[in-house]
């Protein structure tokens, strides 16, 4: 034990010295768990999350710093559980999936195009290969531990199928996101008036990044485009009189809270394969549910991490 704390003292000696040779500062800032985070490794965070999301620049540096501090927390409390259990190395054909969608949805042509982007930003792609590796292990294993949780009710979904074929088009929602929690010593309302006063002084997309809970948050709470016959009724009631760039009040899902952003609407012809929507209404409540478990088994262990800041 001893030993182990001399190693701790001569290794933050040595990264907070000033590296004048190369006029860099390099300190440490955190230590979760046994991983010591710098100010270099704070400093990529906000290059990583400022490519996936630049209207970030018009935050303040404090701001980013608390932005890139949550982000980096997050990925590293995830990893050291993942690692209990498997060995991250990359291999994963999922990856490379995810990666080409995150491509389309930044609106690149290409992974080449998006590779000379990052480089803008001092990333590299298997800088973020790495992160998103992360993420998938992190769905792996929260199905793996909830999926016998989960409850679909296939009657409902088939009686909202059986009133979609009376309709030849579906009503879509292009939707952004804030998902966030209370903490003990606040309410909903508390919490949601900060968020209102955040969107209104930095946009909702720099606010997904400073308040959601979400995976979404990194890229500004960007969901895509939604089909109506996808939603909960009580979303759907929330938001169908909203306009563009209207945001709905909170919608209560679980122990969190929901807000919803419209950034367009469009009506899309639709023709039904019963089957095959049925099995797409099915992923998607699923996915919704093992998202209510993820934030409650991370915010499980995120307790019992040992977080330190310097």
């Amino acid at each position: 034990m001893i030993l182990k704390k001399i190693f701790f003292l001569i290794v933050f000696y040595f990264l907070t010295i000033s590296l004048s040779f190369s006029n860099i500062s390099l300190k440490i800032l955190m230590k979760i768990n046994n991983e010591i985070i710098t100010s270099y490794d704070i400093e990529q965070e906000k290059n990583y999350l400022l490519a996936l999301n630049p209207n970030l620049k018009q935050m303040n540096e404090n701001q980013l710093m608390m932005i890139a501090k949550k982000s980096l927390t997050k990925e590293i409390i995830r990893k050291n559980e993942i690692s209990k259990y498997i060995e991250l190395k990359q291999d994963d054909p999922q990856i490379d999936t995810v990666l080409n969608n995150l491509i389309k949805k930044l609106n690149f042509d290409n992974k080449i195009e998006f590779e000379n982007y990052l480089k803008n930003f001092d990333i590299l792609i298997d800088d973020l290969r790495k992160k998103i590796e992360i993420v998938n292990e992190w769905k792996n294993m929260i199905y793996v531990k909830y999926n016998n949780s989960i409850n679909i009710d296939k009657n409902s979904l088939m009686l909202k199928i059986d009133n979609l074929i009376k309709n030849n088009y579906v009503q879509e929602y292009n939707l952004s996101e804030i998902i966030f929690t209370t903490k003990n010593d606040t309410t909903y309302k508390d919490e949601f008036e900060k968020i209102k006063n955040s969107i209104e002084n930095n946009g909702f997309e720099n606010t997904a990044n400073l308040y959601s809970i979400s995976d979404s948050s990194n890229v500004g709470g960007k969901i895509g485009w939604v089909a109506e016959k996808n939603l909960s009724d009580t979303i759907i009631d929330k938001i169908k009189k909203l306009k563009k760039d209207e945001y709905s009040k909170p919608i209560k899902i679980g122990n969190d809270f929901l807000v919803l952003r419209i950034n367009e609407k469009r009506k899309k012809p639709f023709k039904m394969d019963k089957q095959a929507e049925l099995e797409k209404m099915i992923m998607i409540e699923t996915t919704k549910q093992l998202d209510k478990f993820s934030n409650i088994f991370y915010n499980k262990i995120k307790l019992n991490a040992k977080i330190s800041e310097f």
